[in-house]
């Protein structure tokens, strides 16, 4: 008998020493909740910038964000990642869980990485709640290209996906009319893939420019109301249809991306950023 207690004992000590327990820091935006020796003091300080950023740019959304501290759960790796609580998709880097107002992710040991997957979980946190009002779920091409956007703002200087918007061929991109009815899961290769997650990225930045903030959540909240494209675009934008959007959109790219460019769109083959590897593929926030 003292042999059996004597090894429940030592079971449940073993237990105790490896189960990660949540440590807690707080700042003035955010609850932080982090695994093991982690030291998070620089996260938070990253953090409270990204938060400026997205008060700046998505508070429209989500005037929640300036009242409720939003959670953040960092796992010290991967695999505690996968097996943990939240029990997020394989492929994930990270989610975004609205009835608990959290953002889950893990350490991926580049601080630059993890920063970028931050801003993209909270975008999708604080946007998709502003859908969630009329019990809604945004267009998947609004959903990421917004989170793109402010992803792509959580990097010093200009971001890896701007990069990316200027030195793609115009041909890589799918003619407006079919973009807006496709979604990532009908897409066979990690090209097209990439290739549609850096259109949804340059739609968002050209529809949501400085000039055309108000435009921008007009379009928001017409979209939320009823999602007919071609109406949405002609009601907030002045755009007849997608397609004229389209040619647009197209000499926005010249003129405002590659003009000032000393590189040449022409010699963009020997460009290697592959956005494909910097992204996950959001089905949709947990509820």
């Amino acid at each position: 008998m003292k042999k059996i207690k004597f090894i429940i004992l030592l079971f449940l000590s073993i237990s105790s020493i490896s189960a990660e327990e949540w440590k807690i820091k707080s700042s003035p935006n955010f609850v932080l909740y982090y695994e093991g020796k982690w030291t998070p003091d620089s996260i938070m300080i990253e953090l409270e910038k990204i938060f400026a950023k997205m008060r700046l740019n998505v508070s429209m959304f989500a005037p929640w964000m300036t009242k409720q501290k939003a959670n953040i759960y960092i796992y010290a790796n991967q695999n505690n990642y996968l097996k943990g609580e939240f029990s997020p998709p394989t492929w994930s880097k990270g989610l975004a869980i609205y009835n608990k107002k959290a953002v889950v992710v893990y350490d991926m040991g580049n601080q630059e990485k993890l920063k970028a997957t931050l801003a993209h979980e909270l975008t999708h946190l604080y946007f998709e709640s502003f859908f969630y009002e009329k019990l809604k779920s945004p267009p998947q091409w609004l959903n990421e290209g917004l989170a793109v956007y402010m992803e792509d703002l959580s990097y010093d200087g200009e971001g890896p996906w701007k990069r990316a918007l200027r030195y793609t061929m115009p041909e890589k991109y799918i003619k407006f009319d079919t973009f807006f009815k496709t979604t990532v899961d009908q897409l066979e290769s990690s090209e097209k893939i990439s290739n549609w997650y850096l259109q949804s990225y340059g739609i968002v930045a050209y529809l949501y420019r400085s000039n055309k903030r108000l435009a921008f959540k007009n379009f928001c909240d017409l979209v939320r109301e009823k999602y007919d494209i071609n109406k949405n675009l002609w009601d907030a934008y002045r755009y007849k249809k997608a397609s004229e959007l389209e040619i647009e959109w197209k000499k926005w790219l010249i003129q405002s991306l590659h003009e000032t460019d000393n590189s040449p769109l022409k010699d963009s083959r020997n460009f290697n950023f592959k956005p494909f590897k910097q992204i996950e593929f959001s089905t949709g926030m947990k509820k």
